[in-house]
């Protein structure tokens, strides 16, 4: 055969490989899909968000109220009111024209109702809605008091906003709600979508810094006292040591194994494993155990239901072959 042949033939399969490109697209964000899906991961979202605001209601009246710790003239100098190309015009936050400890209370308590009607089904798109208000609320007054699982819950309490789903057990009569939606699909492809993309900046933000190669990561963490490692647990980790190394390497070869299993059907579950175990990392080394909680919770989208992969794997095929 001839290089020119050979061209041809590689041109021809590229081109009959793009125009699959729409086809495929359509199916992964628009194909119907069970309902239980995204509920299943509804109530793991709406759980850690619960906690969250168990948590907040032991700082946030004492601190963010207007003369707290964390004052009104200190929030809008930290979230740089006035200054031009800083973005504090969208940092808006109702604490800041209300600052009365009571009413931060009153956030915080609100927001975890609208979390556990969140998780029990009641109030359909409301209740993570206002999860959500109440979540945005507390993080716009005082971002540089917050955690890292506050963005990954609140995004996930707005995709849910999309359609929250529906469990066997859930009180609603099932009236016409159907078993799968496309909005149920969509729900779930954003939280998965989400996911990867968390996992991409945590890496690259990972490798901008000097102690992820050099092995000694995990030693600062164990000197900030936060985990259960330090602190007087298990002593402080060397930096030099094997042990800090490996866990160091560790951290962050989970994250690419959790980048390269969760897509495929075929090894999500491995690739949450990998969740997990780094999750577990976390708590113990660096003490943020709601960061963990809501990398689970996030990624647990990529788990498909039980029994439901290779019925929703034909389906989708078979909406292909229509195309």
């Amino acid at each position: 055969m001839s290089m020119e042949k050979m061209r041809v033939e590689l041109l021809s399969d590229w081109f009959a490989s793009a125009k699959s490109v729409p086809a495929h697209w359509d199916r992964f964000w628009f194909a119907p899909a069970s309902t239980a899906w995204i509920a299943r991961v509804r109530v793991a979202v709406a759980l850690v968000a619960a906690i969250q605001f168990w948590v907040d209601g032991f700082w946030v009246p004492s601190w963010l109220a207007g003369d707290g710790w964390f004052d009104l003239e200190t929030g809008r100098y930290f979230i740089g009111d006035g200054i031009s190309e800083t973005g504090s015009a969208y940092r808006w936050s109702l604490l800041f024209p209300f600052p009365s400890p009571w009413f931060a209370l009153m956030v915080v308590v609100l927001g975890g109702i609208a979390s556990i009607a969140t998780m029990l089904g009641i109030g359909s798109r409301i209740s993570p809605l206002l999860a959500w208000a109440c979540l945005i609320t507390i993080h716009h007054r005082a971002p540089w008091l917050t955690t890292p699982a506050e963005m990954l819950l609140a995004a996930g309490l707005i995709y849910l906003v999309i359609d929250p789903g529906r469990l066997a057990w859930d009180w609603r009569p099932k009236r016409h709600d159907g078993q799968e939606r496309v909005l149920a699909n969509l729900a779930v492809r954003c939280f998965q979508v989400h996911s990867l993309m968390w996992l991409c900046f945590s890496i690259a933000s990972m490798l901008q810094q000097q102690v992820w190669w050099n092995g000694s990561a995990v030693a600062m963490m164990s000197r900030q006292r936060d985990g259960f490692w330090g602190g007087g647990y298990w002593g402080v980790i060397e930096g030099t040591s094997w042990f800090g190394q490996g866990a160091t390497v560790a951290i962050l070869a989970l994250q690419f194994v959790g980048l390269l299993m969760l897509p495929r059907a075929s090894t999500a579950a491995l690739g949450y494993l990998a969740m997990v175990i780094l999750s577990g990392l976390l708590v113990v080394f660096d003490g943020d155990w709601m960061y963990a909680l809501a990398i689970l919770a996030m990624t647990s989208a990529w788990l498909p239901l039980a029994g439901k992969a290779d019925a929703l794997a034909g389906k989708a095929d078979a909406l292909g072959n229509q195309q």
